[in-house]
């Protein structure tokens, strides 16, 4: 009987026997052997396990920030309640009006300062690792194995063993004595203080984390074909130019990852702000700073309202911590709603990084 002539019963039942329409239907009818039935049970176990892994991973990584976020809006009349264990019961603002008040964080005066500063640091890295990491990839000189085996030793070398050399550089900042042959002074300029001191640094190579940088681009370049950027040489195409307009569009994965990387370092960096550029303009400066004094900065911020000097006790350990929270959670804030534009390029670019080569 053709299929045509079969009824729907009959062509269901044929379709069942010879594709085995679903898993129950193929073991009641004792179509799977005993080591298919076993490989269905170990995949489900495998799965199970991996689900149970990455909850316990998302666990770890949002319980932080859950904790900032519940102890930054918890009134402060239910602080220290031991059976608020996840959700306040009652909410309030009062934390983070005061961590945004002109007494402890100056916020938005801060985060205005913080951005593009931060954002011309990105920037600077950037280009300077990448045409840094270009040359050490595709440009074969005497002598570049130990010019690299130096940008490896500014990853593993401590920022401490070099704090003196570097304050002393900016202290008395000079090229080659040029900049105090033309004042007339025979010194150079103190750049301490000012963030021109932590560009220069981003922009030479030397900034926080560059080593690390031209290390993770140099892999990006050695897994491009070079047969592109040969058909540019040919073509009459320069270093500069082959770098711009071929290879920095091909990996832009790896150089969304430097930037994003770059962008957080630099954002909260205290290690070179306090020793270059030391202001409270800056958050993650200003958040280390007050977190060794909260106790008087609470004081303060709360005479300058009736109702924060009734409502908080600035010796009470419990608000201490709060405000701590409240003031952490705003400083994180900016870089939680910018990942949330970038993670999956950022992962992608992360992924793919150093996977190719010579």
């Amino acid at each position: 009987m053709t299929k045509k002539g079969m009824t729907r019963k009959e062509r269901l039942a044929k379709a069942e026997t010879t594709a085995g329409i679903s898993f129950w239907v193929d073991l009641k009818k004792g179509r799977l052997s005993k080591y298919y039935i076993q490989k269905i049970i170990r995949n489900f176990i495998m799965s199970l396990f991996r689900y149970v892994i990455l909850i316990c991973l998302g666990f770890i990584v949002i319980k932080p920030l859950w904790t900032l976020l519940k102890n930054a809006i918890t009134s402060p009349t239910m602080l220290g309640d031991k059976s608020l264990m996840w959700i306040p019961q009652e909410v309030s603002r009062i934390f983070i009006d005061m961590s945004m008040s002109k007494n402890l964080m100056n916020y938005w005066s801060s985060l205005l300062y913080t951005l593009p500063t931060t954002l011309i640091l990105t920037v600077l890295q950037v280009i300077s690792a990448g045409l840094a990491s270009y040359a050490f990839a595709r440009l074969k000189f005497k002598g570049s194995n130990i010019l690299f085996f130096f940008v490896i030793l500014t990853i593993v070398v401590p920022g401490d063993s070099i704090m003196l050399a570097q304050y002393a550089a900016f202290r008395n900042f000079d090229i080659l004595g040029i900049i105090g042959l033309v004042n007339g002074t025979g010194s150079g300029i103190n750049l301490i203080g000012n963030p021109a001191s932590l560009y220069i640094l981003a922009g030479t190579g030397m900034g926080l984390k560059s080593g690390l940088y031209i290390y993770f681009l140099r892999q990006a370049v050695r897994g491009l074909p070079i047969s592109v950027e040969e058909a540019a040489f040919v073509d009459g195409a320069g270093f500069l130019r082959t770098f711009f307009t071929i290879v920095l569009p091909s990996m832009s994965g790896s150089i969304l990852t430097v930037s994003v990387l770059s962008f957080l370092w630099n954002y909260t960096d205290t290690y070179y702000t306090s020793l270059l550029n030391p202001t409270t303009s800056h958050l993650a400066y200003n958040l280390s700073s007050l977190s060794g004094n909260i106790r008087w900065y609470i004081t303060t911020a709360a005479q300058t309202k009736p109702e924060w000097v009734t409502t908080i006790d600035a010796t009470n350990p419990f608000v201490q911590q709060a405000m701590i929270s409240a003031c952490s959670l705003l400083t994180v804030l900016p870089l939680l709603i910018m990942y949330a534009f970038v993670q999956k390029r950022f992962v992608q670019g992360a992924a793919r990084s150093g996977l190719g080569g010579d």
